[in-house]
């Protein structure tokens, strides 16, 4: 019912639109639709909830990606989802022999998903849990309405080696997210101040 916004959704993907064009201004549109219906989501439950949008460098090294943000996170008094939006295009998406993640789009082309093949995401979620006294979460993408998911490929992709859900943005409105969403207790203020720390933007 009530919902607490931080941050301003593809921030950071803003400031790389004069570097990559077209890309990442799909990925910062798509990012800032996922946080709409995130947010319209939350509000239509009851209880308190924590809203970020755009957090960064919550994790370092190799896997995590200097500079590597987070999308959005969604905080209670239990615990946190953290949320990945990724604009994939039309298509079925699912994995190769080699279990590396691909795009077979309507036309028949298989396009590469070298976002499936890393485990990025758990570092951040390891540095969430760090940054909220310990409280465990669940990792979540979120793909556009027109890619479909070949249920039994897409779980081999090496993102789903910690676990994790996938959805499309439509099952996010007709809160296919519930089961995995942990109860609205009372947030600990200092868990609000560590992650509002790391907002791309105020």
């Amino acid at each position: 019912m009530v919902v607490h916004v931080h941050g301003r959704t593809g921030t950071s993907l803003d400031t790389a639109v004069d570097e990559h064009g077209a890309v990442a201004r799909h990925g910062a549109f798509f990012g800032r639709r996922v946080g709409q219906v995130l947010q319209e989501w939350l509000h239509g439950l009851p209880g308190v909830y924590h809203l970020f949008h755009d957090l960064a460098h919550l994790a370092r090294g190799s896997e995590a990606g200097e500079g590597a943000g987070v999308d959005h996170l969604v905080l209670t008094g239990a615990g946190w989802l953290l949320v990945g939006a990724q604009e994939c295009g039309a298509g079925i998406l699912g994995t190769d022999a080699r279990g590396r993640g691909r795009l077979t789009t309507p036309g028949g082309e298989t396009v590469a998903q070298p976002w499936m093949d890393t485990t990025r995401l758990r570092a951040q979620a390891e540095a969430a849990r760090r940054l909220t006294h310990g409280k465990e979460g669940e990792l979540v993408w979120v793909v556009p309405h027109q890619t479909g998911l070949d249920a039994l490929s897409v779980v081999r992709a090496r993102l789903f080696e910690h676990g994790g859900t996938m959805c499309g943005l439509g099952r996010v409105v007709a809160g296919s997210l519930a089961p995995v969403l942990p109860a609205p207790e009372p947030v600990d203020s200092w868990d609000v101040e560590r992650l509002a720390g790391h907002l791309a933007a105020s």
